[in-house]
């Protein structure tokens, strides 16, 4: 694990700068640039990063892209680049070799993927913004692999917490991300999988297939957890209490008369909730202190406030009364449901 971290992880919060107007861009103390000036050399500094993904499953080819987040090869991209793949290839910005790739791990619920390539070394990066200052109205730039030329898409955050639906690793099922980032920018087919950057130069989400006309982003918030797991230990496990369910948005709950919350779909007859008495059809409503709500879905909430082992007080309702259980969270890989 040393030595992956000297390897050259670039994956440190750094400061996200934040638009000022509609017409400038302050991008440090003292220097003011036009908002074009700041997407043109946003793209420049991150293209030698971003990389290209070739996937190959009988009897067709797929692109899409991905970014280094490692000068060793560790590359980060979206469950939807790697969908149904037997084989990946790697193109590098600059270079003409193509590069073998395998999959080190991947993330249903959150919608990441890691790839690796081997033999190399010294590669540019990119890192990672803070993920808790991402705005609706902020400008940011998606960009894709060289293989398409790198191409370039600018726009606006329009909303934050929309959920959309993929498919899953293996290309057989459809699963939902319940909190990306929605953008005014359309992304190209070669695009999905590359980096969503600020006017900084740092990546705020991971960028998706268009759908409509806008594009989504997986939010660096969700998938932080997930690249340090997989970067340090190979494998993403996350807290669980056992059970699947379908969020309740505030408008949702209250068409159905539920309260706001993860309304529980099947209960695992051997994981934590089934022990502590939840049943299907139950609404979690709060897990320790945090109440779920949009910003705050059950899966999400147990992967980035809790850790497996770890002893909770679960609070849910069922036929109107709220009632709280204690429990211990088990440990898992995440699982395409």
């Amino acid at each position: 694990m040393t030595a992956l971290v000297a390897a050259g992880v670039t994956l440190g919060i750094l400061q996200l700068q934040s638009r000022t107007n509609t017409q400038q861009v302050n991008l440090r103390s003292g220097v003011t640039i036009s908002e074009e000036s700041a997407v043109i050399q946003v793209a420049a500094r991150a293209k030698p990063a971003v990389v290209s993904v070739v996937t190959q499953s009988q009897p067709r080819l797929g692109r899409g892209s991905g970014y280094l987040v490692t000068t060793d090869g560790y590359i980060v991209t979206s469950v939807n680049v790697i969908a149904g793949a037997g084989s990946m290839t790697v193109l590098l910005t600059g270079d003409a070799t193509l590069h073998e790739a395998r999959l080190v791990d991947y993330d249903c619920q959150t919608g990441v993927a890691v790839l690796k390539i081997d033999q190399v070394s010294g590669l540019p990066t990119l890192a990672s913004a803070d993920p808790n200052a991402l705005v609706a109205g902020q400008v940011v730039v998606a960009v894709g692999g060289p293989l398409d030329g790198g191409p370039v898409s600018p726009g606006y955050v329009s909303a934050l917490h929309r959920p959309m639906t993929v498919l899953d690793p293996g290309g057989v099922r459809s699963i939902e991300i319940s909190d990306t980032i929605q953008t005014s920018a359309v992304f190209a087919a070669g695009i999905a999988g590359g980096p969503l950057l600020n006017v900084g130069g740092q990546v705020v989400g991971v960028a998706m297939p268009s759908q409509g006309t806008g594009g989504y982003a997986l939010s660096i918030a969700d998938i932080q957890d997930d690249l340090q797991q997989i970067l340090s230990t190979g494998q993403v496990v996350v807290s669980s209490i056992g059970v699947t369910s379908n969020d309740l948005s505030q408008q949702a709950a209250a068409l159905a008369g539920l309260p706001e919350g993860s309304q529980l779909v099947t209960v695992d007859k051997a994981g934590p909730a089934a022990a502590a008495g939840l049943q299907p059809g139950d609404v979690i409503t709060q897990v320790d202190d945090v109440k779920l709500d949009a910003s705050h879905p059950l899966r999400l909430l147990l992967r980035s406030r809790f850790r497996p082992n770890q002893r909770v007080a679960v609070t849910f309702s069922r036929a109107g009364a709220s009632t709280q259980v204690q429990l211990t969270l088990a440990g898992q890989h995440p699982v395409c449901a």
